[in-house]
């Protein structure tokens, strides 16, 4: 699997806020990123996917 810039971020964004909180929610890294819920919902989405 290819990964683009923008899926590094969201895993690094993940493991940041992994090493902070018990359970990253994709609230949680919509706030910390500035994005949407149902933005980082879809980009999660696709990195679950392989996609």
């Amino acid at each position: 699997m290819r990964l683009l810039e923008s899926g590094e971020m969201y895993l690094e964004t993940i493991l940041i806020l992994s090493q902070k909180l018990q359970t990253v929610r994709s609230i949680d890294v919509g706030e910390y990123m500035g994005f949407s819920k149902p933005s980082v919902s879809r980009a999660i989405g696709l990195l679950k996917n392989g996609g």
